[in-house]
């Protein structure tokens, strides 16, 4: 039983390097073919980030919100007047927090995100305020997991590590906002953004729910052209 648990961990830990491997790999791919310089001059880089708060759907008691955030690096495309596409890179804590019969339970997983974006800019390139919606998928690899608990009977206190969060997550990420010019080749990026997850993201299949990843937060960036 033990060499079992023991290679069941070691394989988790080897799937998820290769698929952290691959996201940088491709990653890496596409920020090279978008750096020629006939393509450069409508690409922006810069940090991200965001916080708000996240729930999962399904679960036993009263469902509250867990305070949640983000940071990572996004990009951004856009070569047509309103139409572009992205993506970001960030390392984003979730979960949810729950009551039920006197007990709070937080279960705290941590992704690396990778969300998929494509883009309708409202104005023009002259202006010096874009409105902006947004749409795409999310793709989440599970890079640890923290859970605690207290009783409202008690003074105890419990917290550690956890694995009740599957792997990989996946689902659909819209929001709106502005694109606000700072100066030249420089914008401020603020959003309101929902995630909808849309895969079972609990191990509790005992329990016959689907639970999926929700979050709504304010996210903010400062992009800079490449050119």
């Amino acid at each position: 039983m033990q060499d079992y648990v023991g290679t069941a961990f070691y394989m988790q830990l080897i799937t998820k390097y290769v698929f952290m491997k691959k996201i940088l790999l491709l990653t890496t791919g596409i920020l090279m073919a978008l750096s020629t310089e006939s393509m450069a001059q409508y690409l922006s880089l810069g940090p991200v980030g965001g916080f708000g708060g996240s729930w999962t759907t399904g679960l036993p008691g009263s469902n509250r919100t867990q305070p949640s955030g983000y940071l990572g690096v996004g990009l951004v495309y856009s070569k047509n007047i309103h139409w572009g596409w992205g993506g970001q890179l960030e390392v984003s804590s979730e979960g949810y927090r729950r009551e039920a019969m006197g007990d709070v339970v937080r279960d705290n997983p941590v992704y690396l995100r990778l969300p998929i974006r494509g883009y309708y800019f409202f104005g023009d390139y002259g202006s010096k305020v874009r409105p902006k919606i947004y749409l795409g998928p999310s793709f989440g690899l599970k890079l640890g997991e923290s859970s605690s608990m207290s009783t409202t009977y008690s003074d105890a206190y419990m917290a550690g590590s956890s694995d009740n969060f599957r792997t990989f997550d996946f689902g659909l990420d819209a929001g709106a906002g502005l694109n606000v010019r700072l100066a030249k080749g420089t914008w401020l990026n603020m959003d309101l953004g929902y995630y909808q997850g849309l895969m079972d993201a609990v191990k509790n299949d005992a329990a016959g729910n689907t639970n999926l990843n929700e979050n709504l937060r304010f996210n903010v960036g400062v992009l800079f052209g490449l050119k």
